[in-house]
């Protein structure tokens, strides 16, 4: 048997292009996933009316993230190809394989969701070109979710059954559950919080509909994320943090852009606001993410930073997303693989 690793990242625009980022959110957003139904009228809406506007906006706040950060190219794609690389070291590296009981893959690969290459179909296709039999697919998201995990999930299968790939796919979700990423998670945050400052973990909200009606159990992963991060904390950091901690969501849609109604809070902008007023130093981490991304760098760097700073607070740290970092390479290949379930 031939045996292969996929992991599924979400994607991002291919380069820094008005059309490129049309191709992306027309992709992201017209995903029934994304808005958790399937709707014509929402794919007429998107096509005609958000998308002719929207692709502009979000071209700017894409240009201002690159020229705040001089990137050269989308920092997910960068961050997630370095993931790869190093990962593929470590396999050929270090004797985890038979140390920690992990499957001896031919070859691992990497392929993208939404607007950038390699896609999801081109991987197959040079999986079976290879002589894959077998894949192994995990999606690169630590919660698991209708709109991140089972999304990944099912395009991956589409896909799989559009070019009639051959093989067998097994997948697995949710690794936050293991105890190894909230202790990386929580060692990357105890290397620049300080004794004052505030945590804020913050999670991309979802409409709350998902999780009341439908059971979608995001909700009670960030819950429980949140509460294995701040535990590793505290047994890393010890007295070098004493401060609050709280569980708050970004990324909420405005109005209009995409189905109304109540989503999962308390908002990371409004928790600012709140710390801001009162003069406290914050630290912001978002573990629902693996590789750095405009949701990260450009809402917390220049977003939510100004309304921070506009009530008068003193200090923010964004702690970055695990990205490529050694040590959370060796817990990946060591500790999360090995204990994941491909079915």
């Amino acid at each position: 048997m031939s045996t292969a690793l996929l992991l599924v990242q979400l994607g991002s625009p291919a380069n820094l292009d008005v059309d490129d980022i049309e191709t992306y959110l027309h992709q992201f957003l017209g995903d029934w996933h994304t808005i958790g139904k399937k709707s014509l009228f929402w794919k007429l809406l998107l096509k005609f009316v958000i998308l002719p506007k929207g692709k502009f906006s979000s071209y700017d706040k894409y240009l201002q993230m690159f020229n705040s950060n001089d990137f050269k190219e989308m920092p997910l794609v960068t961050y997630s190809e370095e993931f790869l690389t190093a990962l593929r070291r470590k396999f050929v590296a270090s004797d985890a394989l038979e140390q920690h009981k992990v499957e001896d893959y031919v070859t691992i690969r990497l392929a993208y969701q939404y607007g950038c290459t390699p896609s999801i179909s081109e991987t197959l296709k040079q999986l079976e070109k290879d002589g894959v039999d077998t894949v192994h697919m995990l999606p690169l998201y630590p919660q698991r979710s209708g709109v991140t995990t089972q999304a990944a999930i099912d395009n991956v299968l589409d896909c799989a059954r559009k070019i009639k790939f051959k093989g067998k796919i097994l997948s697995a979700t949710g690794f936050c559950q293991n105890e190894a990423w909230a202790r990386e998670v929580a060692k990357t945050i105890s290397e620049q919080i300080e004794e004052e400052d505030t945590l804020l973990v913050s999670f991309h909200s979802i409409q709350s509909w998902r999780v009341e009606n439908a059971s979608d159990p995001y909700r009670s992963d960030c819950e429980q994320s949140f509460k294995s991060i701040c535990q590793s904390l505290a047994e890393i950091a010890g007295d070098k943090f004493s401060g609050e901690a709280h569980l708050v969501y970004q990324s909420k849609y405005k109005p209009g852009k995409l189905p109304s109604g109540k989503w999962l809070g308390p908002s990371l902008a409004e928790t600012l606001q709140q710390l801001g007023e009162q003069n406290k130093p914050v630290v912001v981490v978002s573990p629902v993410f693996t590789a750095d991304n405009l949701e990260t760098i450009y809402e917390i760097d220049d977003e939510v930073s100004q309304i921070y700073y506009s009530a008068g607070g003193p200090r923010l740290k964004r702690i970055p997303c695990l990205n490529a970092n050694p040590d959370w390479i060796t817990a990946f290949v060591e500790e999360i693989l090995p204990a994941l379930k491909f079915a």
